[in-house]
């Protein structure tokens, strides 16, 4: 309905009605794609995708194998 179109009250309350509800579910919508960006977006999510990144210049599971093994070696001495 257009609101050039309302001759009554009734009619005005009707539209208004319809407006709150598809704020409401706009709102709703922001917060679910607010929860679902927060939840992606965690510290080891960061950090898996910033090693992935730098893992294509720097031989990453290379250097993480090289430290795990030293480690191990000065652990069982």
């Amino acid at each position: 309905m257009k609101y050039s179109e309302i001759k009554t009250l009734d009619q005005l309350e009707k539209a208004q009605k319809k407006v709150r509800s598809r704020i409401k579910s706009k709102g709703d919508d922001v917060v679910d794609s607010f929860h679902g960006v927060k939840d992606a977006y965690t510290p080891s999510h960061l950090l898996v995708s910033g090693l992935k990144s730098v893992s294509e210049y720097i031989p990453i599971d290379q250097l993480l194998l090289t430290t795990v093994r030293r480690a191990k070696k000065r652990l069982l001495k």
